[in-house]
């Protein structure tokens, strides 16, 4: 079972090595050393311990939608019937496994969970959507907002945040 790290504990060289992995996931080793001015097996380590601590979730490659076949994205606002601890982690588990929602954020306010949805096209996405109102998920109501165009998405987590703490 991987430790959660403690932000307080990132110094400058860890988020150096943060921001260039962000900026390039697939970047060598010995690059990656060259760039954060360590050498290459103070880089090697400090990583490892990273991706120990869970600070480093994985590496991959973020795909062009346009490029991809066309994808349809639909940010779904979700409210659930009962608002029970069980029932919120019912609903979070079962999600886990469905691979067209690619986010899901719990949220204070009129609703309880924010999810990206992808789907092929809007006739896919009600199909998906229906399915998903069947699977028991105490799901009340929905609503769904179509992304018609990205204007900023996929950004890197802003490393600047956690030196303020």
């Amino acid at each position: 079972m991987k430790s959660k790290l403690n932000t307080a504990r990132l110094d400058a060289w860890d988020l150096r090595i943060l921001s260039e992995l962000q900026a390039d996931g697939r970047i060598s080793k010995s690059e990656l050393a060259k760039r954060v001015h360590l050498s290459a097996s103070a880089c090697s380590e400090r990583l490892r311990i990273l991706e120990a601590a869970g600070a480093i979730e994985g590496y991959y490659a973020r795909l062009n939608p346009s490029l991809t076949g066309g994808v349809i994205f639909v940010m779904v606002e979700v409210v659930l019937d009962r608002h029970r601890l069980e029932d919120q982690r019912h609903f979070e588990a079962a999600i886990q496994g469905i691979p067209e929602i690619m986010d899901c954020w719990a949220i204070g306010g009129r609703v309880d969970y924010l999810m990206r949805v992808a789907g092929p096209s809007m006739a896919a996405y009600q199909e998906f959507m229906e399915g998903l109102l069947q699977l028991g998920l105490g799901i009340d109501q929905y609503y769904s907002l179509v992304v018609t165009k990205s204007v900023k998405s996929n950004s890197p987590i802003p490393l600047s945040a956690l030196r303020e703490r």
